[in-house]
């Protein structure tokens, strides 16, 4: 059995369509990669999770991503 962990995680405000289409292409390339060739096994069986983290919980530099501009 395959376990593969890839960390994303998004800043909030992050749009819903771009998890649906990340979502979709992780899932069948782990599916055709990974899985198909270890079990012969479908794509239902990946699982892919993702960490929202609030604008005010992350920071670089010592600054906050919310008092970030542009």
């Amino acid at each position: 059995m395959a376990h593969i962990h890839f960390m994303y995680d998004l800043v909030e405000g992050d749009l819903q369509e771009a998890k649906r289409n990340l979502a979709a292409d992780v899932t069948a390339s782990i599916a055709r990669n990974v899985v198909h060739h270890h079990q012969g096994s479908p794509e239902d069986l990946v699982t892919v999770m993702f960490h929202d983290i609030g604008a005010d919980d992350w920071a670089t530099g010592g600054t906050l991503f919310s008092d970030r501009t542009g």
